[in-house]
């Protein structure tokens, strides 16, 4: 195979459209094109699941249209190199049946894992389990990952090498385009915005119970929490806990409407127990919001408590209160973060520089399997 000017890269993940990390990231790199283009890389899309039905049968017959299309791009020798991203449980069983098509048809793949506790699992897996994931890691052409806390651990484990494994982070093109966002001091109410899953993991409890803390200064603020998961559930507990006044639920949100409420907040709040690398966290930076966070791996790559966002224990209520309010009560404060944050967005986290580092990563692993 001789390196050609274009190289052709074939990416397997969830549908697009689907909702979550990994489906916003492919969605932004699918919408960029034209940015790997000019590093002369050609991106091609299969996706193993579709994100608009819940049918056992549909998601199999579009696991196996997958496996037949990958196939297919295989032997008629339309693709380079083939770039494979997971996560856990089911995600990573699928994925993995990608990996061994390409290791025996001898393509190379890049395993991208984005679950921050992945090799935490691979630490406490036992026997044929732990041996099928090593196979699978060991036999790619790179393992990225997207926290310096999965790279230090994957190492750890023994499951990757240090020339295999790779720190990438996640990249959002910018919804700004490079103009300056101006936050001012809302004269009625704060406005705090949360995106993501309404989940225990994502911190929705802890948060619910911070919000009730603040009862006495509900006249200052706002929260809409935005995402999909046990809607009845946290409805409930919003009535629970007498918060339907300064609680709303928007659904899930996305596109234009995103960078809509995004624009127009103060605060973003995300107060996981788990993340790999939060693309909602991205997506608050880019837009120069003042951030209100989790100390835990993936967010502290991303923020530095006091100088972009204000950091707290996971499942810490009263902290996260606290940091909330200090927010609340200084604009001034709000203003710093906010710009720290965008300057560290455009510094590190675009997606012309994760396109740059990808591109790297592509042609230096065909190369290798050229020589």
């Amino acid at each position: 195979m001789s390196l050609k000017k274009q190289l052709r890269v074939l990416h397997i993940g969830p549908d697009r459209g689907a909702r979550g990390g990994i489906a916003s990231l492919l969605c932004a790199m699918g919408e960029s094109a034209a940015s790997f283009g000019d590093r002369g890389i050609s991106l091609q899309f299969i996706s193993t699941t579709r994100s608009d039905n819940k049918r056992m049968l549909v998601k199999i017959g579009v696991f196996f249209r997958a496996i037949g299309d990958v196939l297919n791009a295989i032997l008629k020798a339309e693709v380079d190199i083939v770039h494979i991203h997971t996560a856990l449980k089911g995600s990573l069983i699928r994925k993995a049946i990608f990996a061994w098509i390409c290791y025996l048809a001898g393509v190379p793949y890049i395993f991208q894992v984005h679950n921050g506790a992945f090799f935490d699992r691979y630490l406490i897996a036992k026997g044929l389990n732990r041996l099928f994931v090593r196979l699978v890691l060991r036999n790619s052409a790179r393992v990225v990952v997207i926290s310096q806390y999965m790279r230090n651990l994957g190492l750890q484990t023994g499951a990757v090498s240090a020339d295999q494994c790779i720190l990438i982070y996640n990249g959002i093109d910018d919804p700004l385009r490079g103009e300056i966002p101006g936050k001012e001091w809302h004269a009625s109410r704060v406005k705090i915005v949360f995106l993501g899953l309404l989940s225990v993991a994502k911190g929705i409890p802890t948060l619910l119970d911070a919000i009730k803390i603040l009862a006495p200064d509900f006249g200052k603020f706002s929260v809409s929490i935005y995402g999909s998961g046990d809607v009845s559930s946290f409805e409930r507990n919003l009535v629970d806990r007498g918060l339907s006044d300064v609680v709303t639920y928007g659904g899930w949100i996305g596109g234009e409407r995103k960078d809509s409420i995004l624009n127009e907040a103060d605060i973003f709040v995300l107060p996981s127990r788990n993340e790999g690398f939060s693309v909602a966290i991205l997506e608050a930076m880019a837009h120069g919001l003042a951030i209100v966070s989790t100390s835990i791996p993936g967010v502290v790559d991303a923020v530095r408590s006091g100088v972009e966002a204000i950091l707290v224990p996971p499942d810490n209520e009263m902290a996260l209160a606290d940091a909330i309010l200090a927010l609340i009560d200084d604009p001034e404060l709000r203003l710093q973060f906010g710009q720290a944050a965008r300057q560290r967005y455009m510094a590190h986290f675009t997606l012309e520089k994760m396109a740059d580092e990808l591109s790297f990563v592509y042609r230096e692993c065909v190369k290798r399997v050229e020589i």
